[in-house]
């Protein structure tokens, strides 16, 4: 009877101990997780850019005529869409870092 009871006992520490490593280490992803969005954001900022760049795709407009205006335009524009592409690719890469519920 007895080493039914220690069986029981030991299985019961053992599942608790397994636990408490899966919340450690849990934490300490999701502490991981929030530092690496954290330095995403710090590093990346695209906004002060685009902005800029629409101001002077602005005045570039009104400083020439014809063809010259036409094709400093489409390269604004060009640039604008690199910029909105590398922005798209950064929100995929923010919101790709998470932790897997399915991972536990």
């Amino acid at each position: 009877m007895d080493e039914v009871v220690d069986w029981w006992k030991e299985y019961l520490e053992k599942k608790r101990q397994k636990e408490m490593m899966k919340e450690q280490i849990r934490s300490e992803l999701e502490s991981m997780v929030n530092e690496m969005k954290a330095q995403l954001n710090n590093i990346y900022d695209i906004k002060p850019i685009s902005r800029n760049h629409r101001e002077i795709m602005g005045q570039i407009e009104h400083q020439f005529d014809g063809k010259a205006n036409q094709a400093l335009v489409r390269r604004f524009e060009k640039n604008y869409v690199h910029l909105l592409e590398a922005n798209l690719m950064y929100t995929d890469l923010y919101e790709s870092i998470r932790l897997r519920g399915w991972f536990w």
